[in-house]
């Protein structure tokens, strides 16, 4: 890989489109409510968190772009509630889903836009081990990489 940005930590993952006929009913499972604004003009996404018992945690990250199909270098701040507040009054792209864990990756449901989109992921060490994946039967389609699946897009693009 090459050098990475400063501060930086590569993310390994593969995402995948839902079968959500193959979910058994999530109803009862607990989950964390992501709350996202894709800043404008920018690769900073603001990130609120609240857990199942009401504990909020507040990010702001940076993607530098993909370096290869499974590799991506991030950085992460955390912020408090105070900073949260000052950054999200900037103009963005607003995403809100659930994050179910589940076979052991996350499964993200999304309710605004794109109510009901289903997506599997999961993160790794490194992409030998990515790529010896098999992903859990519930899942359709690969959409690691496709530029129409990041979360930018799906906020930008693709409304209710």
């Amino acid at each position: 890989m090459d050098h990475l940005p400063k501060y930086s930590m590569p993310e390994v993952e593969r995402r995948w489109l839902v079968d959500a006929a193959k979910i058994a009913s999530l109803s009862q499972e607990t989950y964390r409510l992501i709350e996202d604004v894709y800043i404008k003009n920018s690769h900073l996404r603001l990130r609120k968190m609240t857990a199942p018992d009401g504990k909020t945690l507040f990010k702001l990250g940076k993607k530098y772009g993909k370096r290869s199909l499974l590799s991506e270098p991030m950085t992460t701040l955390y912020l408090d509630a105070e900073e949260y507040k000052c950054l999200s009054a900037l103009e963005g792209q607003f995403a809100v889903k659930k994050r179910y864990s589940l076979a052991g990756g996350s499964l993200d449901v999304y309710e605004k836009p794109n109510s009901g989109l289903m997506i599997f992921e999961l993160e790794f060490a490194d992409e030998e081990t990515a790529r010896g994946y098999h992903p859990p039967e519930f899942v359709l389609a690969e959409i690691t990489g496709n530029e129409q699946y990041t979360g930018f897009k799906l906020a930008q693009n693709l409304t209710d």
